[in-house]
């Protein structure tokens, strides 16, 4: 009775036929289950793929959403400065009295900075490299990103550079004992587009992004980098343009000191004063027309032709 309920027709057949029928009926029902359960695990595999798939993409998006990295700027202020420009030159008293302190060897760098901040100038340091257009300014940059994804600063350069000639009036050179050269990049304002690798070694005056790169994201560690300018002659301001790649592609991001623009100043042609200072003695070069001194540089300056060595 339960087997004709289960598979109608099985009590009028033989019970070998019973037995096949109800075993074919049996393991059809089996197989239907099973198709059902294979339907639907596909069905939620398909859909969880699908799912997983959106939200990697949406997560992919929102990673790549605003910069790609940031960048923390501050100039060196532990560069010591081998020259110092004036926005203002000394006057009789000031001069007399500039000559006699270091002609007595008590003149010293607190000395100058008073000098040079009363007179609205600033300190500019050697450059690591012979090739330099003239002394430099130096930054420390740090950058940082926080994506998931990685990516490498690949090449970085000025951009919108504006430069006219310099507009100090006095420059003091100052001769130091001893130097020496720092990792990072120098960067000469008439090659923008091209900053030269400064760490001692085979790389050394070579363009920097030709064997280095700057990886960030992906938990990398936030890179650093020295980075000196010059301008020669000339008073510059600027941006820089980083460029970087990802597994997406290349792509372009501006970096400001701050919200301004980079400046850099540099020493004038031909100053309306020059002065050379050593540890023992402080030399009046003269004003126009130049008198040839052996301890004074020759004038006018030149980009590529500036140094006092």
């Amino acid at each position: 009775m339960i087997i004709d309920a289960v598979v109608p027709g099985t009590l009028e057949i033989s019970p070998d036929q019973r037995r096949r029928k109800v075993l074919w009926t049996l393991l059809t029902l089996l197989l239907l289950a099973l198709a059902a359960w294979a339907f639907s695990y596909g069905l939620d595999y398909i859909s969880a793929e699908q799912t997983t798939r959106h939200a990697k993409e949406a997560e992919d998006s929102v990673d790549r959403e605003g910069s790609a990295f940031t960048s923390s700027i501050r100039e060196d202020k532990d560069a010591i400065p081998s020259a110092y420009i004036l926005d203002q030159p000394l006057t009789l008293a000031e001069k007399k009295k500039f000559l006699l302190k270091g002609n007595s060897g008590s003149l010293d760098s607190k000395d100058l900075e008073k000098i040079v901040a009363s007179h609205k100038g600033r300190g500019l340091e050697m450059p690591g490299l012979p090739e330099s257009d003239g002394y430099t300014t130096t930054w420390l940059m740090d950058f940082f990103s926080d994506r998931t994804a990685g990516l490498a600063i690949t090449a970085l350069r000025a951009k919108e550079l504006k430069c006219s000639p310099a507009a100090a009036k006095t420059v003091i050179l100052v001769r130091l004992e001893g130097g020496g050269a720092y990792d990072g990049m120098h960067f000469n304002l008439s090659r923008p587009e091209t900053p030269i690798a400064l760490a001692p070694g085979p790389y050394m005056g070579k363009p920097y992004f030709s064997h280095k790169k700057i990886d960030l994201g992906n938990g990398a560690t936030p890179g650093g980098l020295y980075a000196e300018v010059s301008s020669g002659i000339e008073d510059c301001r600027f941006a820089f343009e980083a460029e970087y790649r990802d597994a997406e592609g290349v792509y372009r991001q501006e970096i400001r000191n701050g919200k301004s623009e980079f400046e850099v100043r540099g020493i004038p042609a031909n100053p309306e004063q020059i002065f050379v200072v050593t540890l023992e003695s402080a030399t009046d070069c003269g004003g126009r027309p130049w008198r040839k001194i052996a301890e004074c540089p020759p004038l006018p300056f030149q980009k590529g032709r500036y140094t006092i060595y």
